[in-house]
């Protein structure tokens, strides 16, 4: 029987990066580089060389992902061996529902930790399309093998407009919640797949291309390396980045705070 290798298995394995660019900002960022510009020059003897899978040319893909798109980012994926027990980085807020197509890998019962300003479980509006605003509702009611939701750092009031009944479908946490002098992790059975929107960061520390929350950057950090230290991770994924034509900003300046998180954030899982 097949099983899913975890990020917390040997310590010798070479983590595998992919590198998901949708709307062309990562060619201004060089976490992922194996050169002595790249932020990760002294830690990439840890992982192996990241996969760039390049999607900025396919229709279909912002904030929704049509049928036609949805099967080509799936037959790439599996051209390039991608897998969800990996650190995939998949642009900014608008395609945060490639959770829900990687997480259609994971073949085994699994918990969804979800760090997000954003519920991101409004149904569809166009029939049954995947979108960004509603992919953790998909995971739901597609995904056999989920077992349950934990929603880390959304807005109380946007959880508020969803239907009870959905609403009774996950578990929130303030991050009160979490970051009580302590982290406190939430608990679960089962292994954990990690899906982290960085507009749960505050915009005094990093710029996305949506509305953001009050975490801090160390805080993230911190949860991040106690889940990891104390749950079997079997994949995680990361969105937040600015947009490139973004006009409520300095593009370069929250670039390259997105590109320092980013290259933070690998070392974190990288250790």
């Amino acid at each position: 029987m097949y099983i899913w290798l975890t990020l917390l298995e040997s310590k010798t394995m070479k983590k595998k990066v992919s590198v998901f660019d949708f709307s062309g900002i990562y060619e201004k960022e060089s976490f992922y580089l194996k050169d002595k510009g790249s932020y990760l020059c002294d830690t990439y003897e840890n992982i192996e060389e990241p996969k760039m899978l390049d999607f900025s040319s396919l229709a279909g893909t912002n904030c929704f992902c049509d049928d036609i798109a949805r099967d080509e980012i799936r037959k790439t994926i599996t051209e390039n061996g991608i897998r969800p027990d990996e650190i995939h980085f998949i642009d900014n807020g608008n395609y945060h529902y490639m959770s829900a197509i990687l997480t259609e890998q994971i073949k085994e019962p699994f918990s969804l930790i979800v760090l997000d300003h954003h519920p991101d479980m409004q149904p569809p509006m166009l029939g049954d399309i995947l979108s960004c605003g509603g992919w953790v509702l998909d995971v739901l009611e597609k995904n056999e093998y989920v077992r349950d939701i934990q929603v880390i750092g959304a807005d109380r009031n946007l959880i508020s407009k969803l239907d009870e009944s959905i609403q009774n479908k996950a578990k929130f946490y303030d991050l009160e919640d979490i970051f009580d002098g302590e982290v406190r992790l939430p608990e679960t059975l089962y292994p954990v797949y990690l899906s982290i929107d960085k507009d749960v960061v505050t915009r005094d520390e990093l710029t996305t291309n949506w509305d953001q929350g009050q975490m801090t950057i160390a805080q993230l950090k911190e949860f991040v390396k106690r889940l990891q230290a104390e749950r079997n991770v079997i994949g995680i994924d990361i969105c937040g980045e600015c947009a490139p034509d973004q006009e409520d900003c300095d593009v370069d300046k929250a670039t390259l705070g997105n590109d320092q998180l980013n290259a933070e954030l690998l070392r974190v899982l990288c250790e």
